[in-house]
């Protein structure tokens, strides 16, 4: 079943849609290239179970995801959808170390987010930095600082507690 087909099907719940849209990317029978021809005629709604089901592989397998995932889902990280941001964000977390050199435009929209008003979104994008900051080329960068910075000021301790463990961990990578 090809994944528009299955994300237009009325006999499944979104929940089944997810782990269907899952189970189909980890046995391949789904590719990005699929996925990225979604972009542009699903709604958000939809969009929401195909980076679920993203976020949901690279949690577990982080190695099924190439570059071409990060350029997909950084689309989202600023997107009007507080579930497409949270989710992007979450992807972006789980495969940075493969991608060091890649994340400067998700780095960028992060810290956009992070500021953000709503909970979920600083939520999701401390989730994406306290996994990017552990990367030496960034744990040795101004990111650091910022990140220290924005701990200080942050008051909801799960959007704080997120970053903290990462960011003593990133401490002893510093030179």
């Amino acid at each position: 079943m090809d994944i528009m087909t299955l994300l237009e099907s009325i006999s499944f719940t979104s929940i089944e849609k997810r782990v269907r849209v899952e189970n189909a990317i980890k046995s391949k029978d789904i590719t990005i290239k699929e996925i990225q021809s979604t972009k542009n005629v699903i709604d958000d709604k939809t969009m929401t179970i195909v980076l679920e089901a993203m976020e949901q592989v690279t949690q577990k397998n982080s190695e099924l995801a190439n570059v071409e995932w990060l350029e997909f889902v950084q689309e989202f990280i600023l997107s009007e959808s507080n579930n497409l941001k949270r989710e992007a964000s979450r992807v972006v977390g789980n495969i940075a170390h493969l991608f060091p050199n890649d994340l400067e435009t998700a780095i960028q929209k992060l810290m956009i987010n992070i500021e953000d008003i709503g909970t979920v979104i600083r939520w999701g994008s401390a989730y994406a930095f306290a996994r990017i900051i552990v990367i030496p080329k960034y744990a040795n960068s101004e990111l650091f600082n910022k990140l220290s910075k924005f701990c200080e000021k942050e008051e909801n301790n799960g959007v704080k507690n997120q970053l903290i463990k990462s960011l003593k961990k990133a401490d002893k990578l510093r030179s």
